[in-house]
């Protein structure tokens, strides 16, 4: 009875710490925590966050596991060169794919492999303190991680795709450019050219605008630059592909400004 009692409490014991090892592993949509590995070339410590404005591609791979080996040539034809020749996603984002190494020594072996799936930039996990976020186990394991942080649908430093293993010749390749192409930054703020600025007979300031100001527009004042009120006797008007501002005069100490809502 005391031994089934303990078979029981230990079965019981590895459910509870697969479970709390898997509540641990990154799911997609949750921002990754920056980490530090170090640079195989360099022997340099090497942050996530330093690819700030990327769609970093991470790879985990043991240079005599097979199915990194099948994986290594179609990542480079399908990301690497990919997105090389077509300057980033369709949006113009740039696409980093890093290597990380799982497998510690042989490095003859390792630098065969690397150099055979033409890696730019290997880190170095070898007691995979970083990949157990991503898989409990095993390689090859792939993560995207959205590097833009102005970007319009995802977090910056989100995971975007997350996959252990690469039993399939095809398909991640068109899984991996669905994440990779997901990626939009914000849309950068259209220039304009202000002409006729003048002073009105009521005191107050006007402006014409040539240039593209879509949205909704309105007038805001303050008198510290902190608290922002809108000001509803200001006008703006459109015509001729001119927008018209019109200040009114406002009392000593009042500053105005145009926000697009």
């Amino acid at each position: 009875m005391k031994s089934i009692l303990l078979s029981t409490l230990q079965a019981l014991l590895l459910v509870l710490a697969s479970n709390s090892a898997n509540a641990q592993q990154y799911r997609v949509g949750e921002v990754v925590t920056n980490f530090t590995l170090i640079d195989r070339a360099t022997q340099q410590p090497v942050s996530l966050h330093d690819f700030a404005g990327k769609i970093v591609v991470l790879d985990w791979f043991a240079w005599w596991c097979p199915f990194c080996q099948a994986a290594a040539p179609q990542l480079l034809d399908g990301i690497d060169h990919w997105y090389e020749t077509r300057g980033g996603n369709p949006q113009g984002v740039p696409v980093l794919h890093i290597g990380v190494n799982l497998q510690s020594g042989q490095e003859s072996q390792t630098g065969n492999f690397v150099q055979r799936a033409g890696l730019e930039r290997v880190l170095q996990d070898f007691n995979r303190a970083v990949a157990r976020r991503f898989a409990s186990s095993g390689q090859p394991i792939f993560a995207i991680i959205n590097g833009v942080t102005n970007a319009v649908d995802h977090q910056p430093w989100e995971l975007l795709y997350s996959q252990l293993g690469y039993g399939e010749t095809s398909f991640p390749i068109a899984d991996f450019r669905a994440a990779i192409d997901s990626v939009r930054p914000a849309p950068t703020p259209a220039f304009v050219r202000i002409v006729e600025p003048r002073f009105t007979a009521s005191g107050g300031f006007s402006f014409e605008v040539e240039g593209d100001m879509p949205g909704t527009l309105r007038i805001e004042t303050t008198t510290d630059f902190v608290d922002w009120t809108e000001h509803t006797a200001g006008t703006i008007s459109m015509a001729g592909g001119k927008t018209r501002i019109e200040f009114p005069a406002g009392p000593t100490g009042s500053f105005f400004r145009v926000v697009r809502r």
